[in-house]
């Protein structure tokens, strides 16, 4: 004799059965790994609400900065008061801070900086609780072994930086040379390491990075080593000083305006026990710099010696042929071979015309005098 079940038992089987294939389809659902690269569709891509800059017009809130400058530019005295003004969310040169928690890794000066940070904080007359943390030690974020970057994160994390007043926002390294020993600043391969560390500790924190920065022996090429650096940077300032003033230029913005520049000066200050050191001085605010970049090279040697002799001879002797406004020739037998021959000389010499002066001829109209 078959036995039928009983139907609300089939029933009750079916929902135990359907329940089941729920639940594995739900696992299965949590099993599945998430892409690793997220596309975002165009409809959903809007521009973050948070503030664009730490300090507006001058400093990005995320990302990797840099300030460079040769020695005994004020560099460094510079980042200490950069530091400290966000982190007591004062005006910095005329330009609004975004407070937040700041740590200054002093790896070149030491022990050293104390002095400097704590004229600073007398100076600007900031109180102790504003969230301002220094490392006197010298982390290695370089290309060479041991590596020092998650043993950094874990000590900033282990900070408790409070959010109330911003969370870790900023972290200066001073310098970038001190905090990469054995790494080759002109390799690409190598110097990278440090850009690759510091963009790591940069997303943890969801802050900005700064590296205080050398510049090359010559200062009109920027920072010292590998261009990777420049690549990668958000922003850079660029210090010097001439005649006792001080000066620091925007020369890169990724998102905001570059070429604005602002200047200082160090004043001395005595902390104790006949010990001095310097405090940075603001003696404008930002504005376009006043520098216009030359779009040649100056000359030298022999080129600028033939450019006067040239000059001196074209004042001498010289006046303006009929009928050529321009040394710029594209067809020289069109014009008498005299004119020709002139306007040819400068680009043999690497010379040129100033802007705005005509070439002459002798008056005799005959060959050129050497």
């Amino acid at each position: 004799m078959d036995y039928d079940p009983p139907k609300e038992n089939g029933q009750a089987k079916f929902k135990a059965n359907g329940a089941d294939n729920a639940k594995s389809n739900g696992e299965d659902k949590a099993d599945r790994k998430k892409p690793r690269f997220e596309l975002i569709p165009l409809s959903e891509i809007k521009p973050d609400e948070a503030a664009e800059f730490r300090i507006d017009r001058l400093l990005p809130r995320l990302g990797l900065a840099c300030i460079y400058g040769p020695p005994g530019c004020g560099k460094s005295f510079l980042a200490i008061y950069m530091g400290l003004s966000i982190a007591a969310k004062r005006l910095f040169f005329g330009c609004e801070t975004k407070q937040c928690g700041v740590v200054y890794i002093a790896a070149e000066a030491g022990t050293g900086i104390k002095k400097r940070i704590a004229a600073a904080r007398d100076y600007l007359n900031i109180t102790d609780d504003v969230p301002f943390y220094l490392i006197t030690g010298a982390p290695n974020l370089g290309f060479r072994g041991p590596k020092d970057c998650k043993a950094l994160v874990d000590s900033i994390t282990a900070a408790n930086i409070p959010k109330e007043q911003g969370g870790v926002g900023v972290i200066i390294i001073d310098t970038v040379a001190r905090v990469t020993p054995g790494t080759d600043e002109n390799k690409a391969s190598e110097f990278g390491a440090f850009i690759n560390n510091a963009d790591s500790i940069g997303r943890h924190f969801r802050a900005l990075v700064v590296g205080v920065h050398h510049s090359g022996k010559d200062e009109s090429r920027g920072m010292r080593g590998s261009n990777v650096f420049n690549g990668a940077t958000d922003c850079e300032w660029a210090v010097r000083k001439q005649d006792g003033m001080h000066s620091a230029t925007v020369g890169k913005m990724r998102d905001g305006e570059d070429g604005i520049e602002f200047s200082f000066r160090l004043e001395v200050r005595d902390v104790g026990n006949g010990r001095t050191t310097c405090i940075v001085s603001e003696q404008s605010d930002v504005a376009p710099t006043s520098q216009k970049k030359s779009k040649r090279p100056p000359l030298k040697g022999a080129a600028l010696t033939a450019w006067h002799a040239l000059n001196e001879a074209l004042d001498e002797l010289g006046e303006v042929p009929p009928r050529v406004k321009s040394c710029s020739f594209k067809h020289p037998d069109s014009v008498d071979r005299p004119m020709a021959r002139l306007c040819q000389a400068p680009r043999h010499l690497n010379v040129g015309f100033a802007e705005g002066v005509e070439p002459r001829l002798p008056a005799s109209s005959g060959k050129i005098e050497r």
